[in-house]
């Protein structure tokens, strides 16, 4: 067989020639394909597939093209076990992969496959947090920490007793002291000297560390040490883009992850964050972008954001309900205390989860404080059947002091609310305004606790 290139490997241009070579022997009956693939924390658009077709025994893959090390694995196609190994510039290896195991010679790949086997043995530990998780038990950082002791234990004393042996610059080096540094980490947004402890010494731009699969884990860790504020976080985005070089392979995955957190409804004044995140880093910023489409599309999305915050009355809405009878946002807002006012999709995966939530959180509230909150839903779905937007309603219950109106295909509305995803949730006052953008469930309930601690803080 002839030998396979393998194309999804990012080449470093270096002056000198440097060589890999794998010989592989594959034993399964059952699979004819496998996927090769490398591990970045965000890997969308980033590796084509490497189809490799298991037609012998032996198979031999080689280039003369330098690499970046990192963590790679085999995906078998038809029983979709994942089998990883680590791969350096200049390696030869010998790999054999049968049934659910992956043998080396090489040493440092005995290491890591032993310690796979390990985390492997405390499956039964994650298994049961997924139940929790499923049953709605909500974790602190402590409450983790505490629920994986055991199992965090025995894996760091495995890491810690192999780093000595290990090369600083290589790849299982820089993975196990990723770990190390995260499993000895609990978040506390009040403790300003864990924080910046965390990020020191740690290189961001090293390219061995975005083909390791914790890069991502690394930066979620240390954003988990502010409040989710907008103002907070871009704080702490700051100190990391800083640390990032503009042209180190690892920066438009940083900046792609911080323009998420950026969006997300569950940060308070998000809309403002965004707004002035793309204004920092992408108008004004250092770094150029590759692709100036891309740069564009950020820009617009952040004027159509800048347009609703100029906005502080909400855009009139007139709209049939379910019944054809026009019902309007302000004289409906009038009538309340608060409202809520909801963009969705029937059949959206999204608003079937974050629209109930949304109501059963606005039903908490009212009893709490003893306030009047309304809903106001708007089917931002053209086309939807009015049978599914019916039964939509019905399903979820979302009838508690509402009022359903559908969007008309076209509509300027849209357009004010820069609504064009599902779901995307306001809050207006008595009179109209509106007081909170894009938010969620945790957001709404942050929001109403801050008045609620306003009327304690006012009482005689």
């Amino acid at each position: 067989m002839r030998p396979f290139y393998l194309a999804l490997f990012l080449f470093v241009s270096l002056t000198t020639q440097a060589q890999y070579r794998i010989n592989l022997q594959i034993n399964t009956k059952q699979d004819s394909i496998a996927y090769l693939r490398g591990v970045v924390f965000d890997d969308k658009n980033y590796f084509p597939k490497d189809t490799i077709r298991i037609a012998k025994k032996n198979i031999v893959l080689q280039s003369t093209k330098p690499i970046v090390g990192g963590i790679y694995y085999f995906q078998l196609d038809k029983s979709k076990k994942r089998h990883y190994f680590i791969l350096e510039n200049n390696d030869k290896l010998s790999l054999t992969i049968s049934g659910n195991e992956i043998q080396s010679t090489n040493p440092r790949n005995q290491v890591f496959i032993q310690y796979q086997k390990l985390e492997k043995s405390f499956r039964v530990i994650d298994s049961l947090y997924a139940v929790e998780i499923a049953r709605g038990r909500k974790f602190s950082y402590s409450d983790k920490a505490a629920f994986f002791k055991d199992k965090t234990s025995a894996l760091k004393a495995f890491r810690t007793k192999a780093l000595p042996k290990l090369n600083p610059s290589e790849v299982l080096h820089i993975y196990f002291s990723a770990l190390n540094r995260l499993d000895g980490s609990v978040p506390d947004k009040k403790n300003y000297a864990a924080r910046a402890q965390f990020i020191k010494g740690l290189d961001f731009n090293t390219n061995k560390l975005l083909f390791i699969p914790n890069y991502k884990d690394l930066l979620t860790e240390y954003m988990g040490y502010y409040p989710t504020q907008a103002d907070s976080l871009l704080k702490g985005i700051d100190i990391i883009l800083k640390k990032v070089n503009c042209q180190s392979k690892s920066y438009p995955y940083v900046f792609d992850y911080f323009a998420q957190i950026m969006r997300n409804r569950n940060v308070q004044n998000n809309t403002e964050g965004f707004v002035k995140f793309v204004n920092t880093y992408v108008e004004k910023g250092n770094c150029p972008f590759p692709q100036s489409a891309q740069k564009s599309a950020f820009i617009d999305e952040a004027k159509r954001l800048q347009a609703t915050l100029s906005v502080a009355k909400s855009p009139t809405i007139s709209l049939p309900d379910t019944a054809g009878v026009k019902q309007d946002l302000d004289a409906f807002a009038r009538l309340n205390d608060y409202t809520l006012l909801a963009f969705y999709a029937p059949t959206c995966d999204h608003c079937q989860k974050e629209v109930p939530e949304m109501d059963s959180t606005m039903k908490f509230i009212e009893s709490r404080l003893n306030l009047s909150l309304g809903r106001f839903y708007v089917c931002n779905e053209p086309g939807v059947p009015k049978a599914t937007w019916r039964k939509f309603i019905s399903d979820y219950k979302i009838t508690s002091n509402a009022v359903h109106v559908e969007l008309p295909n076209i509509s300027d509305i849209r357009t004010q609310y820069d609504a064009f995803t599902n779901p995307v949730f306001f809050l207006l006052n008595r009179e109209g305004e509106i007081v909170a953008r894009r938010i969620s469930p945790t957001t709404l309930r942050k929001f109403f606790a801050e008045i609620q601690r306003q009327r304690i803080n006012t009482k005689p």
